[in-house]
């Protein structure tokens, strides 16, 4: 209750300490009477005003409360309880607001609060958490931090409400930190314990994330977020069935929890089950239409399955459901191309992923340019060279130079769902790149010398960090190279690395002491131009799911695919070929982590290659 006047003996004092009594002792409606009353009396008398106020907030009618506090602080500026009571009225109001949906308005009343007495912890604080739940994560953070500064001392709420906005910058470390501060204060305050996991796992601390979500749900067995977050930790930690079991306890008792069937969904990928993911997946998105990372996964199966043509429609929901590509549609949407007549005008293509993804994709610019329009590319700086040689391809724009007038744009990997690719459509021209033939002469050249056949190896894709997930996949895509050992014993072969920028910790050839027998000039190459030139005096590419092998196909090169137990989509299932790159063989993991076999089948057609004539292709 705050503080209320000592009533003197005169009659007004009299009937203002009977008002107070009633009021103190919770009889309302008397106190009401008799402050109405004398309000009528004297419109200008603050005390009394200050005193409706303070009774119009006890019985929730904030807004009465803050005209009747307005009015008291105009006539007596230096009122200082009025003041301190208009901020508890602004809150009131604000929460009230909230509730009705009216988030400009909750705001609108914060603010007005905070200029009437500066840095209120209180306010500052409800302004953190309104702003977090109106998805304003900077101004949440920036305003609990300012709520935390102005109280002798937080609350676990709000340090939880400033870890989950910090994570929503994916500021993880800061998030770790206030969320440990949290549960230091309250050790039982379990959302702050579940965002506690969620700040290890996007710091790659998978084993303390798992922690942190079982502590969860050792707390609250029913707390099914948590729970389908530790079930996405032990998929990535490559813990399936545990994962399985944890998204099936959820299912049990919320069948048609969305989050729980993706998830599934995701696991059953992940252990190359693409009819099982495909079931979860479908439910899914039969439930939430609209939910751009079900469709996403979605069409990761279908893909998988061969199902192009849902496949590519349900594809185009990857700006918002895959994680890694939101924010990278840098275009205007008002000019993207959709199929429509190109005549006379000038589409641009633009790269959106990563350099094999660019050269895979790149193949359909010539069956656009068939439809009458001038297509130009706009592709990282690293291919703009090479990318001047595909068919069609009028003018190629390396990223961050300034683009030509454009009426439409495209990115690459929409091009199959508006031209209707099918299976059935490919692989179109092969090749569809080109060597430069000056540097190709000088690599033909350089490796005269060398005996056998010349076979070039990329064992490793670059290390993606960034994110848990993927750099998880990296290091399932990627062999150490001391296992390729076996394969540089054959004999009249002559192995050269293809590996350039970045492999994984313990890939390199200088620490597993093969660099001998592996014969390594790719510090001479500058882009991607050097490396096809010098593919192109290769009998023959072996490489991991990286761009290496992209390249290579669409030069046209024989190319050995070491492929994971769980294939990324573009390669299909139980195939040993490839629809888009037809000297592409596949070579399997029959199951997860086995690379041993894979060497082994390997170097078998490698030893029977070797000894073809020299003239005789792989």
């Amino acid at each position: 209750m705050p503080h209320l006047p000592v009533p003197s003996a005169s009659r007004r004092e009299h009937e203002l300490a009977l008002a107070i009594e009633h009021h103190l002792e919770g009889r309302f409606d008397k106190a009401e009477i008799i402050y109405q009353s004398l309000y009528a009396q004297d419109h200008r008398d603050e005390e009394v005003l200050y005193l409706l106020g303070v009774l119009c907030c006890d019985l929730g009618i904030f807004e009465a409360a803050c005209n009747f506090l307005i009015e008291a602080i105009d006539i007596s500026p230096g009122f200082i309880d009025a003041r301190r009571q208009l901020v508890i009225a602004f809150n009131g109001q604000a929460e009230i607001q909230e509730e009705a949906g009216q988030i400009g308005e909750a705001e609108q009343s914060l603010r007005s609060a905070l200029e009437l007495i500066g840095d209120d912890g209180r306010t500052l604080q409800s302004l953190g958490r309104l702003m977090l739940a109106a998805g304003q994560s900077a101004a949440a953070e920036d305003f609990l931090k300012r709520s935390s500064a102005g109280l002798l001392q937080p609350s676990a709420a709000s340090l939880n409400w400033l870890g989950l906005a910090q994570l929503q910058q994916e500021k993880y470390a800061a998030a770790e930190a206030s969320l440990r501060q949290a549960l230091a204060l309250n050790p039982k305050l379990n959302q702050a314990r579940h965002n506690l996991g969620l700040a290890l796992h996007h710091q790659g601390l998978l084993a303390d994330a798992a922690s942190a979500f079982e502590d969860a749900l050792r707390q609250d067995p029913d707390y099914s977020s948590a729970r389908i977050n530790l079930a996405n930790t032990l998929r990535i930690l490559g813990r399936h069935s545990a994962a399985c079991r944890q998204l099936e306890q959820v299912l049990e008792s919320q069948p048609d929890s969305i989050p729980a069937l993706n998830n599934l969904g995701t696991v059953w990928q992940d252990q190359g089950c693409a009819r099982e993911a495909l079931d979860c997946l479908e439910r899914a998105a039969m439930l939430a239409p609209d939910q751009a990372q079900v469709r996403w996964n979605l069409a990761l199966t279908q893909l998988l399955l061969g199902d192009y043509l849902r496949g590519w429609a349900n594809f185009e929901s990857r700006w918002a459901g895959c994680a890694s590509l939101r924010g990278a549609y840098d275009k205007p949407h008002e000019t993207a191309w959709r199929g429509e007549d190109l005549q006379g005008k000038t589409l641009l293509l633009w790269a959106e992923q990563g350099f094999g993804d660019t050269f895979q994709f790149i193949r359909f610019a010539e069956r656009t340019a068939r439809l009458g329009g001038k297509i130009v590319v706009e592709a990282q700086p690293e291919l703009a060279e090479l990318l001047r040689s595909v068919p069609g391809v009028a003018q190629v724009i390396a990223r961050g130079d300034p683009l030509p007038q454009y009426a439409l744009h495209c990115p690459l990997l929409s091009l199959p769902h508006r031209l209707g690719i099918t299976l059935d459509q490919l692989p179109g021209r092969i090749p569809y790149l080109s060597a430069d033939p000056i540097r190709t002469q000088h690599w033909t050249e350089r490796l005269a010398g060398f005996s056998g056949k010349k076979v070039g190896v990329a064992w490793a894709g670059s290390s993606r960090r960034q994110s848990p997930e993927l750099a998880v996949i990296d290091a399932r895509r990627s062999i150490p190279l001391q296992q390729l050992r076996p394969m540089l014993a054959v004999e009249d072969i002559s192995v050269f690395s293809l590996q350039k920028g970045g492999p994984l910790p313990g890939c390199e050839s200088h620490e597993a002491g093969l660099a001998d027998a592996l014969h390594d000039f790719s510090a001479e190459w500058q882009d991607f131009s050097d490396t096809a030139a010098f593919i192109a005096n290769l009998d023959l590419v072996i490489s991991v799911d990286t761009a290496v092998a992209h390249l290579a196909g669409a030069l046209g090169k024989p190319v050995w695919l070491l492929n994971r137990h769980d294939s990324c989509w573009r390669w299909l299932r139980e195939r040993e070929d490839s629809p888009f790159y037809p000297g592409l063989r596949q070579f399997r993991q029959p199951r997860a982590g086995d690379w041993e076999s894979v060497i082994a089948a390997v170097c078998d057609e490698l030893e029977k290659a070797a000894a073809r004539r020299p003239d005789e292709k792989i």
